[in-house]
């Protein structure tokens, strides 16, 4: 996939509603210039303004979650895979997508404090999903009694945090 290919779909089709893309390799970029896929990403959720659904996965850094939160005033649900950098990359998205009623995530490097900072932008979401982050099992305890209409599941591929032998950490689930 290339970043000129998702802009020239932007471009064409600015009333998508829903849009996925799934790079079966994680953290690959645009193949023809090795950039991230930020830029194209960013093109989507400015040219379609009726998005509601996007999944994405591949080369993407915290820009396009930037780009998400400022850009995608009226999406509903986003599944998101390998992608971004850091805890800014989950706060951008929350500050700024008032409509966000489902948000799964899976092997990002997001963690308790994004997720506990905006705990109260997640009020109006109904389903968190969230699995192979940087969460800790007590902070997701914490933010269910917190929000008791929010759906939290988060997934540990390790198992249960009382099952696990000494030599592995608790602060990843």
């Amino acid at each position: 996939m290339t970043n000129d290919a998702l802009v020239t779909i932007a471009r064409n089709r600015p009333n998508m509603i829903r849009f996925r893309l799934c790079i079966i390799e994680p953290q690959t970029p645009d193949y023809s210039t090795l950039e991230p896929l930020d830029a194209s990403f960013g093109v989507i959720v400015q040219h379609c303004k009726e998005l509601r659904k996007l999944s994405l996965s591949g080369l993407l850094t915290d820009l396009v979650f930037e780009y998400i939160g400022v850009h995608a005033k009226k999406l509903e649900i986003l599944s998101l895979a390998f992608a971004g950098d850091s805890d800014r990359g989950l706060h951008y998205m929350l500050s700024g997508c008032e409509s966000l009623r489902k948000l799964e995530i899976r092997d990002c490097p997001f963690g308790d404090e994004a997720l506990l900072a905006n705990a109260a932008k997640l009020e109006t979401m109904r389903s968190l999903w969230m699995s192979n982050c940087s969460v800790r099992f007590e902070e997701c305890k914490l933010l269910g009694q917190k929000l008791p209409e929010l759906n939290v599941d988060v997934i540990d591929e390790r198992g249960h945090p009382d099952t696990r032998p000494e030599s592995c950490p608790v602060e990843k689930l």
